[in-house]
């Protein structure tokens, strides 16, 4: 819908993973951890799932959890918002203004209709509440319900806390009037309301209608209708401008995204691209000072041309832009969230002073909006809104703003006192809900009330520490193991998480300062080294990047306990600098980057198809003379295959994770080669393949996209699009086959692994059932739904670690 502005943030798929730790410490997806030492949760049963960090956010202050506000509807002393972006629907308690989630996981998956609503998958664009308290709701080509007490409703049996739905197939189009509403066709409806008689009441947007569900038998808006069916009311389906002064069935709209029923039961409709304010009467009478005529509709606001002008006249002549809300006040004004000019105005019904301002019957007035900074704590019209795409007024008389785009809940006080647990003075401005940001809410709190934006990278360190890859959040992020009381030059508490680089900007700048002051673009890895410091493959800066533990020398250069720095790539994207400094070498879009024994840093230069190496100490390293500090390239830049011979002369296709594993190999997700390949470093047998130092060798996958395998050799599988490889305790390779939406792993010895009974040399699929979606914590892993599956690491008691990307969570897999 060209009124839908919310802000789609880019998914940053594909790297990531896990590395190396010191000489005699496992490398690869599994720094070795010590058993039962990273946070104490671990599920006790193996191959059971558990999430381990992420999700929807809270519970906690609403200003402590990220939201993506795309409507807000006042009832019974709390707060609804239809987090669009957040996959939620969120509550705020109004005294305190602490945030739960009662509807929704925070993830796309499927919708889980019927279950109960906080397993639900939601999309919502609004949401209110019926008379009975049930939570209504628009997701998708939908209106749903979840049930407020075990009863009937809407025609339906439902038990209290479930979510059912009351109107749509979930396909998008137009059909259905007259019949069953859960058989009617529906085109993204932005808004629901509900009238006085318990109708729902629809903007169906895509279909430029408004349509209505019966609650019950009867005649509504001129219509006789049968409990559970669907009706149009308003809106021939034709997307235009026409009908003022007439039935509003034959009327044209233009994509209308809200709908409000006022005190006299007419409607009133945000006639989204006819920038109008519209009302269907219910009664004859006179409205908003028109003499109006049942069933026909009339506009109250906006002149048809898109602008902000006419403050302080009539409505009827102001300009309006794209008004994406509208609700009507406790005294009966017209609020609206004029999103196109980002301000909140009212149309007054009778004259008096509102909002702190003095106002006369019929004119429109700007209450919210208009400045040029945020303005919390200031005068609500000297304030900034972006895009506020709902309002509503709360049981206090305040305005409450979704300011969809600043990614912000905000309330403008009607009078002085303490509401949301916040001291307001009336008509100032202040925000009760959201951070600001997309994602990325929780830091220094409990790690399972963290909110991630596609964490495509997690790791975990010698001492059980886990790291995570925010990538289109751009931060990397820590949780302590149980013991830890310092970090990165901070205290910390056990099962917290804390910011530790980027500030959740995308850009370069920062080296040599704090981490978490820094700017990052995409980090899509991360790891630790020997000494504990942070290696993030900062991926849309084309740069290696690390933040030091403590103050030491590292990489060749002085560092300070908790400071970052650049330690391969200048920022340009290329592919120049072999045989000199990393720091003046062009890498491209690094999506990995490990430590192997010797401390050198081996990086997938996934741009470039090639596996590089920048090193530790001077000496000889994967048969290459190597200088300190120097890079070079170890695998990679041929134009076939290349298996059984060098691996500086063979084929990488966008090379997304590398590892190195017990005996100092490398091992290589080789993403579009559909492959995981290894370089050996020292001639022996290795995955049951008798290798020559320096060559590269398949040890899984047949190069042939798709899904097949699972109980075989592993070199007969096939993937889709592998996103990154670890190494388990027991050398055991758990790969994240990413478009299979699993996480499979090549047994190196014949045993029992996830609860799998495994044989050497065969692959295994230990978690996710293919199908993309968020289910399954508490159960055997092999039966959860992930979402496309990024990153992955092992620890020493056998445990392993998923970056669920899609989902946005950390889920782990018990080992034993």
């Amino acid at each position: 819908m060209t009124g839908e502005r919310a802000r789609q943030a880019g998914t940053l798929i594909g790297a990531v993973a896990v590395t190396a730790l010191a000489a005699g410490v496992m490398a690869g997806g599994g720094g070795v951890a010590q058993a039962g030492t990273r946070h104490g949760t671990q599920p006790a049963v193996a191959g059971v799932i558990s999430t381990e960090a992420g999700g929807p956010g809270g519970p906690a202050a609403g200003t402590a959890v990220a939201v993506t506000p795309r409507s807000v509807v006042y009832n019974g002393g709390n707060l609804y918002i239809a987090d669009r972006l957040g996959n939620a629907v969120r509550e705020v308690n109004t005294g305190t203004g602490a945030l739960t989630t009662p509807d929704g996981t925070g993830d796309v998956g499927p919708l889980g209709l019927g279950g109960p609503a906080t397993q639900a998958s939601l999309s919502p664009s609004s949401v209110t509440l019926d008379a009975s308290g049930n939570q209504v709701i628009t997701a998708g080509n939908r209106v749903l319900v979840t049930a407020a007490s075990t009863g009937t409703f809407y025609g339906q049996a439902m038990t209290a806390g479930d979510v059912y739905n009351v109107a749509g197939t979930g396909a998008q189009g137009y059909g259905g009037n007259g019949g069953a509403a859960t058989s009617a066709t529906l085109d993204y409806p932005y808004g629901v309301a509900v009238d006085a008689h318990g109708n729902l009441v629809i903007a169906d947007t895509g279909n430029s209608q408004i349509r209505v569900v019966a609650a019950r038998n009867g005649r509504f808006y001129g219509i006789g209708m049968t409990a559970g069916k669907i009706y149009h009311v308003a809106g021939n389906a034709k997307a235009g401008y026409l009908g003022d002064g007439g039935p509003a069935s034959t009327a044209e709209l233009n994509q209308p995204e809200s709908v409000a029923v006022d005190h006299s039961g007419n409607l009133v409709i945000a006639d989204t691209q006819n920038d109008r304010i519209r009302v269907v009467a219910e009664t004859t009478g006179t409205f908003y000072g028109i003499a109006m005529t049942a069933g026909d509709i009339y506009p109250v606001a906006g002149n048809g041309s898109p602008g902000h002008s006419g403050d302080g006249g009539p409505a009827t002549g102001a300009e309006v832009s794209v008004p994406e809300g509208v609700t009507v006040d406790g005294s009966g004004n017209l609020v609206i969230a004029d999103a196109g000019n980002n301000v909140v105005r009212v149309v007054a019904e009778a004259t008096g002073t509102f909002y702190g301002i003095a106002m006369t019957a019929g004119d429109i007035y700007t209450v919210a909006g208009g400045g040029t900074t945020l303005g919390d704590g200031g005068p609500a019209t000297s304030a900034e809104l972006n895009v506020p795409g709902g309002v509503t007024a709360d049981g206090s008389g305040n305005l409450v703003i979704a300011d969809t785009n600043d990614y912000r809940v905000r309330v403008v006080a009607e009078t002085t006192g303490t509401f949301y647990g916040i001291a307001m003075t009336a008509g100032d401005i202040y925000t009760i809900a959201g951070t600001g940001q997309y994602r990325l809410s929780g830091a220094s709190g409990p790690a399972t009330s963290a909110e991630f934006n596609a964490p495509a990278g997690v790791a975990i360190d010698n001492l059980g520490d886990t790291m995570v890859a925010d990538t289109a959040g751009n931060r990397v992020l820590a949780a302590p193991a149980a013991g830890a009381k310092r970090f990165y030059g901070r205290a910390v508490v056990a099962g917290n998480i804390y910011d530790e680089a980027g500030n959740g900007t995308a850009g370069y700048s920062g080296d040599g300062g704090p981490g978490p002051s820094a700017e990052l673009n995409g980090p899509d890895s991360v790891t630790a080294d020997a000494a504990g410091n942070l290696v993030v493959a900062d991926t849309g800066n084309n740069r290696i990047r690390v933040v030091a533990k403590i103050t030491g020398t590292y990489y060749g250069q002085a560092m300070t306990g908790g400071d970052i720095y650049t330690v391969a790539g200048n920022g340009s994207q290329g592919y120049t600098g072999n045989g000199g400094a990393a720091t003046s070498a062009a890498l491209s879009e690094p999506q990995d980057a490990a430590v192997d024994g010797s401390g050198n840093l081996v990086i997938a230069d996934t741009g470039n198809n090639r596996i590089r190496v920048v090193a530790e100490t001077t000496g000889t390293f994967y048969g290459i003379a190597m200088t300190a500090g120097d890079i070079y390239p170890v695998a990679g830049g041929g134009t076939a295959l290349g298996d059984g011979g060098p691996a500086s002369s063979a084929q990488l296709e966008a090379p997304a994770s590398v590892t190195v594993d017990q005996s100092g190999n490398l091992v290589i997700a080789d993403t579009y080669d559909y492959r995981v390949r290894v370089v050996a470093e020292t001639t022996g047998t290795f995955y049951g393949i008798t290798m020559t130092a320096g060559d590269i060798y398949t040890v899984a996958g047949t190069g042939t996209p798709g899904y097949s395998g699972d109980g075989g050799p592993a070199t007969s599988a096939e993937f889709q699009s592998l996103g990154a490889v670890a190494v388990g305790s027991s050398g055991n390779l758990v790969i994240a086959d990413t478009y299979n939406n699993r996480v499979r792993v090549v047994a190196e010895t014949t045993g029992t692994f996830y609860g799998i009974t495994m044989t050497a040399g065969d692959i295994y699929t230990v978690a996710g059932t293919g199908t993309a979606g968020y289910s399954g914590d508490g159960g055997p892993a092999t039966s959860a739904q992930l979402a496309l599956p990024g990153g992955v690491a092992a620890d020493a008691s056998g445990d392993l670690l998923t970056a669920d990307t899609g989902n946005n969570r950390i889920r782990q897999v018990a080992g034993s």
